[in-house]
Formats: structure tokens, C-alpha cells, sequence
């Protein structure tokens, strides 16, 4: 970690410098000495868009991004560069990877840490870690040689990475406004069911009052017109300074709270997770679909994976009986066809005969083997209602490297 020496006047630039070893702390300007600054990147799955929507995000705010792909993960970082205080240092990624357990599970918080500290050992120059989710970014701050006051940032907006962003120990996540992509992904659901046109499906509740009573939400829900037939809440930058904006004790008080009680009848609802670990999938999304079901007037037929295979949300489905509504969450995002093929048999749907029961595809957005956005499958003929709803995934990841580089122009 460059020569890492005490600094007294640390907290004049807004670090907070904790001892680390006894007498190491992380300084902005021990960091700078060398004139560059260089990071390690924690990706969470190669092949998964958000992640790849995240790292070149980053890359392309510190310029460290070279020729551009379809797959930022994929691509060579080059050396970048960033004014601070009217002096323009190098940037380098110094070291990233993939963090995957030996077990296949993708975005692993114990990789982190097993990641985190041999990166340490092995690289004296790093100045400070960027990660593709929040739980990697708290798993890199629980290594046994990790530098109290060095930089990291996170994204997902996890209750306890707020706590830890209060306590100087995170400087930054992004957050993709669960509460609206909960809602969101319900309306468009209860909307299928209720038999609304594919135009009225993605107005009533989102631009206008729910005639069957739901309500609207109050969240922004950009619909693409670019095939993806996809539904995005927009993100919003957590630091230090509106960190207390985002805190609660129990993230269901964030709930939209224009959702109403609906007056259509009881739907039974397939709900899938592809990881019965990933934080901010069990803190954030689950507590708040329990929230909404009985508002949409929804029974949950819960099912969780492993997080390496869809091999048992795929048997689960199979099963699955008297279902109104399918809403799952891939493990890999190159599934969309599969999912699709094994409903259809299901359902006995064909394009002469079109399944009327939505299919919502949510936190995963299906894609093709070169990462790009799956849109013939998502125009499946078979389905009356295939749509994908999460969060705007290239504006998040623009904006996560925007916080970073307002994060050191600011200090």
C-alpha cells in the first residue's frame, strides 16, 4: 500500500484514518506520492451484464477502459488518468478478477475475502478497491490484512454497507431503488394476470392510477423500446452525505407507498431467486415482495438456488402448480430460451395458442453468449406478456464511476 505511513491531518480531507497494524493508515496523500493511483476490482460474474454494465462504467469514468466490447469484463484495461486538485495523476487497474467459489457461486463474498488478501500480499501499490456488489465490498474490508481507511466502493445499497458508508468504512454504493423494482415487478405481473393489453400493462399503475385499484407508484419506470421489452428504475449515488436517506431499521418502511389493495382476485405466483445467498437479494428484494403480496393480492410459491445452475429453479417450475404468473430470477442470464421452452411445454402454449399468464423476468436480464441483450427470445410468440424489470444496469454503472471520481476530486 505505498510506503504506508501515519498522516495527522487526514481528517482535514474528509478520510476517515483508522491504525491499522498498530500504526499504518491509508492517506490520500501517501496515495498520491508516486503521482498515480491504482485499484483492484472485484468482478462479480464474468458473463453477467450487470457486472459487465458496472466495470465499464468504472473503466470508462477513470479511462482505464481500451477497445470497447460487448463484455466489459472481458476487455484489457489500459493506464487512465484524474484530476485532483488541478494535478492530473495516472490511474491503474492493478489487478481484478472473478469472484467465484469453487463451487461455481458467482458474485462470492468468501472469494472476496480470500481475493482481497492475497491481492494485498501480493500488490504494495494498491490505493483502493472498487466491487461490483456491495457484499463483495464488505467481505474485501473483513480480510486479515486489510487497511482501515483505504477506499472502497460497493453497489446494491445493502442496509448494513449504508451503516458501514455512516461509519467511514464503505465510501460509496449505488442504489437501484428496490422498493420501486419490487413494486414495479409485481404491477406488471397483476397487470398480466388481470388480462390488460400489452400498452396498458405498462401504463396502468406506472404512468397512470391502476384501475383495479393498486395505485401508482411514485418511482420513475422507463420503458426501452428497443426490443428488450425491458422496465428500469433509475439509481441514485449513496455516500456520506445522504447515507441517512436510505437507512431503516426494516427497508419495507421505503415501500412505495402509493401501493394499494387491489380488488382483483388471488393469483398464485411462481417466484424464483437464483441464489439463496446474495445479500441483496434476501435483504433488500425478498422482504419487500413479502411486503407487497398482499397488496396485489399475491400467494408466493417461493423457490431459491444454488447460484451455480438453474437445474433446481428449473425443476421447481416443473412442478409448480396452478400458477397465474412466472417471475424468476436466472442463474445464468444466456437462460431466457430454456425458462421460456420449459413453460411453454408446461403450459402447452404455441403461437397458435399464446399463454395468456405473464412471464416476468427480474435482477438478471437475459442475454446472448456475447453478452448483448437477448431481444429475439424476449418476442417469443408462444407468451402474450414477456417482459424483464429491474434497474437501468448502464446507468448505474456510469454512475458508480462517477461517485468514485467525485469521491477523490472532493476529498
Amino acid at each position: 500500500m505505498k510506503k504506508l505511513i501515519p498522516f495527522a491531518a487526514l481528517g482535514l480531507l474528509g478520510v476517515i484514518a483508522t491504525s491499522c497494524g498498530g500504526s499504518n493508515t491509508w492517506s490520500l496523500e501517501n496515495a498520491l506520492s508516486d503521482g498515480e493511483l491504482n485499484y483492484a476490482l472485484l468482478i462479480g460474474q464474468i458473463d453477467h451484464n450487470d457486472s459487465a454494465a458496472r466495470t465499464a462504467g468504472i473503466r470508462d469514468a477513470l479511462f482505464t477502459r481500451g477497445t470497447k466490447t460487448s463484455n466489459a469484463n472481458t476487455e484489457d484495461p489500459v493506464e487512465g488518468h484524474i484530476e485532483i486538485g488541478g494535478k492530473e495523476y495516472k490511474v491503474k487497474e492493478i489487478v481484478h478478477g472473478e469472484q467465484k467459489s469453487t463451487a461455481g457461486v458467482t458474485w462470492d463474498a468468501q472469494t472476496a475475502t480470500t481475493s482481497t488478501e492475497s491481492w494485498l500480499n501480493a500488490y504494495q501499490n494498491i490505493d483502493f478497491f472498487i466491487s461490483n456488489n456491495d457484499g463483495m465490498a464488505e467481505a474485501a474490508t473483513a480480510a486479515s490484512n486489510w487497511v482501515e481507511g483505504m477506499p472502497i466502493f460497493g453497489y446494491d445499497s445493502n442496509q448494513s454497507t449504508l451503516k458501514m458508508i455512516q461509519d467511514g468504512k464503505v465510501m460509496g454504493t449505488v442504489n437501484q431503488n428496490a422498493p420501486a423494482q419490487a413494486a414495479a415487478i409485481f404491477m406488471a405481473a397483476r397487470n398480466g394476470i388481470d388480462g390488460l393489453s400489452n400498452e396498458d400493462l405498462v401504463k396502468q399503475g406506472f404512468t397512470e392510477e391502476s384501475k383495479n385499484g393498486y395505485g401508482k407508484l411514485t418511482s420513475a419506470i422507463t420503458v426501452k423500446d428497443d426490443g428488450s421489452k425491458a422496465l428500469l428504475a433509475q439509481n441514485v449515488a449513496v455516500t456520506k452525505d445522504n447515507v441517512a436517506d436510505f437507512m431503516a431499521s426494516d427497508i419495507t418502511t421505503l415501500a412505495e407507498k402509493s401501493i394499494k389493495k387491489g380488488t382483483t382476485k388471488q393469483a398464485n405466483v411462481y417466484l424464483s431467486f437464483y441464489s439463496e445467498t446474495d445479500t441483496f437479494l434476501t435483504t433488500s428484494m425478498e422482504p419487500l415482495f413479502k411486503h407487497y403480496a398482499s397488496s396485489f393480492n399475491f400467494t408466493l410459491n417461493v423457490t431459491k438456488g444454488d447460484g451455480t445452475d438453474d437445474t433446481k429453479a428449473l425443476s421447481a417450475l416443473e412442478t409448480a402448480t396452478n400458477v397465474d404468473a412466472y417471475i424468476i430470477n436466472m442463474v445464468k442470464t444466456t437462460s431466457t430460451k430454456t425458462y421460456l421452452d420449459t413453460i411453454a411445454e408446461k403450459e402447452n402454449a404455441t403461437e397458435a395458442n399464446p399463454l395468456k399468464k405473464p412471464v416476468i423476468f427480474w435482477n438478471r436480464q437475459g442475454t446472448n453468449a456475447d453478452n448483448t441483450v437477448d431481444t429475439v427470445n424476449m418476442a417469443d410468440k408462444r407468451f402474450e406478456y414477456i417482459y424483464y424489470v429491474g434497474f437501468d444496469a448502464i446507468q448505474g454503472g456510469e454512475l458508480q464511476g462517477e461517485m468514485i471520481v467525485d469521491y477523490f476530486q472532493n476529498l
